[in-house]
């Protein structure tokens, strides 16, 4: 099958004026909030999975202390929070590992590891794919 020339894509829009690039960026501003371990586009408090688990269905701001990209469609996790993920998982390794907790703490904080690993080999796996 012979090769089909590869089709352009849309172009670009090209703002024309700093006014209109200040507007959407105010706008997009107002929903963003910076967590130390993500970044939380609250733009719909109903998807809030952070407000849906404290039963705070009307808050006006997300509690980014919740926030779990893996299953709240307005979090994101990008290479700045590796760190802190990574750290979680060295701190509750250590917890897990440690005969003086109780087993059933150790049940309880290795899903929590488990997902602290999880989003870092997501970020690892990203960076090297060059997709963030």
């Amino acid at each position: 099958m012979p090769n089909s020339p590869k089709r352009p894509g849309p172009t670009p829009k090209v703002l024309n004026d700093d006014a209109h690039l200040e507007s959407l960026l105010r706008k997009q501003a107002q929903t963003l909030h910076v967590g130390p371990a993500n970044f939380c586009w609250f733009r719909d408090p109903a998807k809030a999975l952070c407000l849906r688990l404290a039963g705070t269905p009307d808050a006006t701001k997300p509690l980014v202390g919740m926030c779990d990209s893996a299953r709240c469609p307005q979090a994101t996790h990008h290479p700045c929070h590796r760190p802190v993920w990574a750290g979680q998982a060295a701190s509750l390794t250590v917890f897990i590992e440690s005969p003086r907790v109780p087993r059933g703490e150790r049940q309880r904080l290795i899903p929590e590891r488990e997902r602290a690993l999880r989003v870092v080999a997501d970020l690892d796996a990203a960076l090297s794919e060059g997709t963030v």
